[in-house]
């Protein structure tokens, strides 16, 4: 029987050293940067993207899957005549994938980014605005947990 182990992605942070965090963050500000630049979304991804953890996920997402299918992990394969030098393995990404990041992109910029709430006032003042949503979240984590351990020890779970 096979061992079997929790492997953590790239695109999972949480836990991460404060130094591997903070060059994650950077790298991911250098794409940020560009995306901004290269699709015009200037005023509509506020400056202070870093600041929201939602955001930052979202632009995560995206960042991980344009590398996808961009600059993709291919496995080094030994070409013939076997003396010769191990080359990268076509990837065999169709254009259809590219196309799709593109259609991804489109969907997120004009959905869930133009309709986010707690970013507009960032993006109209052009600097960081606390929404009160950290206070207003861990208010609710509070109150489903309370919910939770009455409905619990009542016998009121449904399933």
């Amino acid at each position: 029987m096979a061992d079997w182990v929790r492997l953590r992605l790239p695109w999972n942070w949480e836990g991460l050293e404060e130094e591997d965090l903070h060059r994650h963050l950077r790298d991911l500000a250098a794409w940020v940067s560009w995306f901004v630049a290269r699709h015009h979304l200037v005023g509509k991804v506020p400056a202070c993207w870093y600041r929201h953890p939602g955001l930052t996920d979202e632009l995560s997402a995206l960042w991980h899957y344009h590398q996808e299918v961009t600059n993709p992990l291919v496995p080094l394969v030994q070409p013939d005549p076997v003396s010769a030098s191990e080359e990268p393995e076509d990837p065999e990404i169709a254009a259809r994938s590219y196309q799709d990041w593109h259609e991804a992109r489109w969907r997120w910029t004009t959905g869930p980014l133009a309709e986010a709430l707690g970013y507009s006032e960032c993006r109209s003042k052009g600097h960081h605005v606390d929404d009160g949503h950290a206070g207003d979240a861990a208010s609710f984590a509070e109150a489903a947990t309370a919910g939770l351990q009455e409905a619990i020890e009542s016998g009121q779970l449904k399933r």
